[in-house]
């Protein structure tokens, strides 16, 4: 079971606990109304894919004997126009950088992430499209 807890602040700005009370800081944004002292709550959801996507594709890889020297996910969602909520698509963009990366061997990790383990990614797929791309830095 996950286990989250918000409290209210002030304003937009609320303090969040997960399960083993790890603190996370939640505002709207200026713009919006807020005074931008934490994330916004429709963008944590896309960094917690990118991590989830991020943690499972290392994982893989590393089972495969690929030589990764460094990973960086970035993730990018595109807001429905002219309706307050939901996204129109997210992107997500993986660069491996290695020895000799296997591009087959990148495609297999992202395809197995988003299909069978990332939760996060399996629960939004249901409710938009994701896409992805591999860039590949040979050191």
């Amino acid at each position: 079971m996950f286990v989250g807890k918000v409290k209210w602040l002030k304003g937009f700005e609320f303090d969040g606990w997960d399960g083993e009370g790890r603190e996370i800081k939640f505002d709207a944004s200026v713009k919006g109304g807020g005074e931008g002292k934490g994330y916004r709550p429709a963008e944590l959801p896309i960094v917690a894919l990118a991590a989830c996507a991020g943690m499972n594709v290392i994982e893989i890889l590393q089972k495969m004997r690929q030589e990764v020297l460094a990973f960086e996910v970035n993730a990018e969602a595109r807001p429905i126009k002219d309706t307050p909520s939901g996204y129109d698509g997210i992107h997500i963009e993986y660069v491996i950088t290695g020895k000799n990366i296997d591009r087959g061997k990148a495609e297999k990790a992202a395809k197995l992430s988003e299909e069978k383990y990332c939760t996060l990614g399996n629960v939004l797929s249901k409710a938009t499209t994701i896409t992805h791309e591999i860039k590949i830095i040979d050191e």
